[in-house]
């Protein structure tokens, strides 16, 4: 299973510069809700149960999603964000399902945890801020890509 210390590897490098105006930064989690909503899509802000930072639940293309905030120093001052959702174990959520998209898919990458739960996740840094044209691309990209992974279900579909 992916843990959110799994996650959270590699070297924390909080942003603790001030987000600029009409930027959108991990750092400021407002920014992001904000940008989310002027894109047309719904963001709540809360927590995560596990790691205690900022987490937005959204959702776009019929899917449910949260947007995580990693590198933060002290659960503020977080450097990047990963868009993710999960899939109920199944059976056929086998690392070769997920080895053939991670082929074809360079952004969004898809994993399998030992309980075969299934992960898919876009990972991206703010640190000195996304402007609002470059973070629209960002969601953009994860909306897209959500609707080929719809896609890719319908060609695989699970052997329930």
């Amino acid at each position: 299973m992916l843990s959110a210390a799994m996650l959270a590897s590699g070297v924390q490098a909080a942003d603790t510069e001030p987000c600029a105006k009409d930027m959108v930064c991990a750092s400021a989690p407002e920014t992001v809700v904000k940008a989310l909503q002027d894109a047309g899509y719904k963001a709540l802000l809360s927590k995560s149960e596990t790691t205690g930072n900022p987490m937005i639940e959204s959702s776009a293309n019929g899917y449910n999603y949260n947007i995580f905030f990693y590198e933060c120093e002290e659960r503020k001052s977080c450097a990047s964000l990963l868009f993710g959702i999960s899939f109920t174990a199944e059976d056929s959520n086998t690392p070769q399902l997920a080895n053939e998209w991670n082929k074809k898919m360079r952004f969004m990458q898809m994993a399998v945890d030992d309980d075969k739960v299934l992960h898919v996740n876009y990972d991206i840094t703010t640190k000195g801020g996304l402007n609002q044209k470059n973070f629209a691309d960002v969601v953009d990209w994860w909306s897209s890509m959500l609707a080929e992974l719809r896609k890719f279900f319908d060609a695989h579909p699970s052997k329930k």
